[in-house]
């Protein structure tokens, strides 16, 4: 990299013989790329082209917008969690995570509305946008299962059934539906009847599947009859439900082997659709396989596995079961379906990876991860066992948090992921604040607000003192001073005071009056703005009448050493009305003091047209001071 002083350069490489590709960041996420001439050809103009090229970030469309700004707020609430106290940890992170899923189902029904009523043009990204967090959401609900939501005894099964239910609903729809026309020989109006049935076997839904065989036109045969009552003695495990494991798993047992009996029996082969869904009721592992067709996803086979199998599985235990149904799709595995394997396995670490791949430029894995981190649920180790869990949790909420500040809007809600940062986060701070576009006024104090929060007392001053020159620049000198003050620079604050006095000299108005009358405690940052603010009290005097303070204050600011050389022949000129007033307003005291800084400063060019009235005018003035003074002490 080149350009010590500038953005970082690099080389990309060579074009041509002639030419190579130069590369500058001009940003966090902006590079500009452009050519440039290794040899100077004749009569050959140089490439002016400059290509800026970026990531997009989805975030920063419209119909994310909510999204974000509320996912922001429920971050903000889980740092203000009591880690101290386990037990209601686990809890108040659940409700947490619930809203997280709430704020990405709302998104989703957002944009489905969107899609509806969108223009051609933009549907297109509307439907990526909805894969996208579709995918997310239900990523987000397989983790809360398994690692915030965990019943006690770990067992995963009722949760995972749920889950596969909510997500995968089709089934279950198209049973509702040929259920609702209440119509006997359902199997021969519908032709979806027994892949609705087989999908409800699948899914656990076994009231439906019963609802469904009693509309079959064989509901009074001895094998539909047997099948409804095995269904519905099916012990199914309930955490709540008053009997251990051990006396589930003993009962199911029983049950198990009187279906086995009456499977053996031939009772069901009256008919083959019938006791295809009876093999797979009874576990029958080669049945379970040859319905994949039946499924939209490796996991409806494991949990269909897992309920006529293992109903008592606990989450340690999945990965026994996982592998022999996901090769199925080995070959069209997308992100979502390797995050869930990995998150079945309980290998975090790959799950975090394909969570990154899923384009929603990080707002996944940045909420998750904290979510997980702030559960105590997040173990990472590196490639030599060492604990990196954190490490990976303030990477992750420092990417998000700085890709939200390159928005002109959501730059502060990146900023309040930075701020918890604790590593990283006032360093990165630090850098991006300073190359946020300053913009509006009301902008740039909130930019100053960040860094005061944050004891970045040089950014201010930095960020100041810019606002301050432009200001000058464009000839708004009381803004300028203004900024000056608030960057609490004495040397800056010097050189716009003396812009004011410069401009009185050689226009003879005094710029931003008001400003500079009240500017109270702020006069002391520097001696020249003491002498503008002490000067323009002299004119507020002098206006309204009150000769003698304005006076006073004339010969102190003549005394004190605070005014500029160029403007000495300004203040002794202003002293002459007072010296020709009918009234003696300067003392004889004055008069000398008068006479001393003319003598000191009367070579001023401006000054020596008006040195014979002024010297004039303090003598004539001195004579009536020293009469009046010497009546006074007679009586």
């Amino acid at each position: 990299m080149d350009g010590v002083d500038g953005p970082p350069v690099v080389e990309l490489g060579n074009v041509s013989k002639t030419t190579r590709l130069i590369g500058t960041w001009l940003s966090t996420n902006r590079l500009s790329i452009h050519q440039n001439e290794t040899k100077k050809l004749p009569n050959k103009m140089p490439d002016s082209t400059v290509t800026i090229l970026r990531p997009e970030v989805i975030l920063f469309s419209p119909h994310l917008r909510k999204l974000v700004n509320e996912s922001n707020g429920v971050f903000l609430s889980v740092r203000k969690i009591d880690s101290t106290n386990t037990g209601d940890v686990r809890s108040e992170l659940l409700k947490h995570s619930k809203r997280y899923r709430s704020i990405l189902r709302a998104c989703i029904e957002s944009l489905q509305d969107s899609r509806d009523s969108c223009l051609p043009e933009t549907r297109e990204s509307v439907e990526n946008f909805l894969t996208i967090f579709y995918q997310v959401e239900w990523v987000w609900h397989l983790t809360e299962i398994l690692y915030v939501d965990t019943l006690p005894g770990d067992v995963v099964l009722p949760q995972l059934l749920e889950w596969i239910s909510f997500h995968f609903p089709s089934k279950e729809m198209a049973a509702a539906k040929i259920l609702s026309r209440k119509t006997i020989g359902a199997e021969l109006e519908h032709q979806n009847y027994w892949e609705a049935a087989i999908g409800c076997a699948m899914h656990g839904k076994l009231d439906l599947l019963r609802g469904l065989l009693a509309l079959h036109s064989k509901a009074d045969h001895p094998a539909f009859v047997a099948a409804d009552g095995i269904l519905k003695l099916m012990p199914v495990y309930n955490v709540y439900g008053g009997y251990s494991v051990n006396e589930f798993v003993v009962r199911w047992k029983h049950w198990q082997m009187d279906l086995m009996s009456n499977l053996n029996g031939k009772l069901f082969a009256v008919d083959g659709e019938l006791e295809i869904v009876i093999k797979l009721i009874s576990g029958h592992q080669e049945t379970l396989c040859q319905l994949a067709d039946h499924t939209d996803a490796w996991y409806e086979l494991l949990a269909a596995k897992l309920l006529y199998n293992s109903p008592c599985c606990k989450q340690p235990e999945l990965c026994r079961h996982v592998d022999s149904f996901s090769n199925i799709w080995y070959k069209d595995r997308s992100p979502s379906d390797k995050a869930i394997l990995a998150l079945m396995e309980t290998n975090l670490s790959v799950a975090i990876k394909e969570i990154q791949s899923m384009g929603d430029n990080g707002w996944f894995a940045a909420h998750l991860v904290d979510l997980l981190y702030t559960c105590g649920r997040l173990s990472i180790l590196d490639k030599d066992q060492l604990e990196v869990s954190s490490q990976l949790h303030e990477s992750l909420i420092l990417e998000y948090g700085s890709t939200l500040t390159s928005h002109h809007s959501l730059w502060q809600c990146g900023i309040s992921y930075l701020t918890h940062c604790p590593t990283q986060g006032l360093a990165r701070l630090e850098i991006l604040l300073q190359s946020l576009p300053m913009g509006c006024e009301a902008r740039v104090n909130k930019i100053l607000d960040v860094a005061r929060d944050n004891k970045l007392d040089h950014i201010v001053t930095s960020i100041c003192k810019i606002q301050s020159t432009n200001s000058m620049k464009r000839g708004r000198l009381g803004n300028a001073l203004a900024w000056a003050l608030k960057a609490k620079d004495g040397g800056f604050v010097t050189y716009i005071a003396d812009q004011f006095l410069k401009h009185y000299a050689e226009h003879g108005k005094l710029e931003c009056k008001d400003l500079l009358e009240n500017l109270g405690f702020c006069m002391m940052a520097s001696d020249r703005l003491t002498f503008l603010g002490k000067y323009c009290e002299f004119h507020q005097m002098y206006g309204i009448g009150e000769f003698k303070e304005a006076a006073s204050l004339l010969v102190s600011l003549l005394v004190s050493n605070l005014t500029p050389k160029y403007f000495w022949s300004i203040l002794l000129l202003d002293a002459i009305p007072l010296l020709e007033a009918k009234e003696v307003i300067f003392s004889s005291g004055d008069c000398f003091e008068l006479l001393r800084c003319v003598e000191a400063h009367g070579d001023s060019p401006k000054l020596k047209e008006e040195l014979d009235t002024f010297r004039f005018a303090v003598a004539r003035n001195l004579a009536r001071a020293l009469s009046l003074e010497g009546c006074q002490i007679e009586h």
